[in-house]
């Protein structure tokens, strides 16, 4: 099934699409591995120090940043176009079912993809992480690194898709979310929210204490599954708002 729904999105904006981004991702990993000097900056800025702590910045550049927006967008417009008319009438032909349990295979599919490659690219570069450390070194034990990208991972997808099935628009919602998470959180280092930034434990981190970071990640889950409720309600009321009006103008 997901093979099915991937191959649908794989034709719909331009062909083979997915198949490109999957060879650019693979082609980036190979890079970072044959040449680590030049994409992971925090080994050489953490070189010579002993009894450090380093923050893997670079895997939540890369994972949570990069490659986050990257599928984030590609949702808005694999999900975004199922908004016409035209794509209700072929999510019931091609779905068997209703545009909402169409559009939540094809999001499980897209998923799937994404998960695989965020696995390969947090594994590649936390792979390098250990072989290029600097002596006397240490890295954050891996459950904090892993809990901290996953709970970003959740939050910006939760957010994104609310504001997808708000306000229906794929241009409006692409520039919230990038004006919220890559300005906001990345560019600005999280001056609005300061340390409880989705992205605080990367620019905050030895200003807060790790309790209040897990409090704060905790707090993030929370509020994606509230978001993810919400996305699920409006989806429906979508649905049954359409057919209502499809039957009574048949009446």
């Amino acid at each position: 099934m997901v093979r099915f729904y991937l191959r649908i999105q794989n034709n719909m904006l331009v062909k083979n699409l997915l198949y490109i981004v999957v060879i650019i991702v693979t082609a980036l990993n190979v890079a970072v591995r044959l040449f680590p000097q030049k994409f992971i900056y925090s080994l050489r800025r953490y070189g010579g120090l002993n009894n450090v702590a380093i923050v893997p910045k670079d895997i939540y550049t890369y994972c949570d940043v990069y490659l986050l927006m990257l599928f984030i967008i590609l949702i808005y417009f694999f999900l975004g176009t199922d908004f016409n008319n035209s794509m209700e009438e072929i999510a019931l032909v091609v779905g068997g079912s209703r545009t909402n349990k169409f559009m939540l295979r094809k999001l499980g599919a897209i998923l799937v993809l994404y998960i695989i490659l965020y696995s390969i690219t947090f594994a590649n570069i936390y792979s390098l992480y250990n072989k290029f450390m600097p002596g006397g070194s240490r890295l954050l034990p891996f459950k904090e690194i892993a809990f901290y990208s996953i709970t970003t991972n959740i939050f910006i997808i939760s957010l994104s898709l609310l504001v997808l099935f708000i306000t229906r628009n794929i241009a409006v919602s692409t520039s919230l979310i990038t004006a919220y998470y890559l300005i906001e959180e990345a560019l600005w280092r999280c001056k609005i929210t300061q340390e409880k930034g989705i992205l605080g434990h990367i620019y905050q981190y030895f200003d807060c204490p790790k309790s209040d970071i897990i409090k704060i990640k905790l707090f993030y889950i929370v509020l994606s599954i509230v978001f993810l409720f919400f996305t699920y309600i409006i989806s429906k009321r979508k649905v049954h708002f359409k057919l209502s009006v499809k039957n009574s103008s048949r009446s």
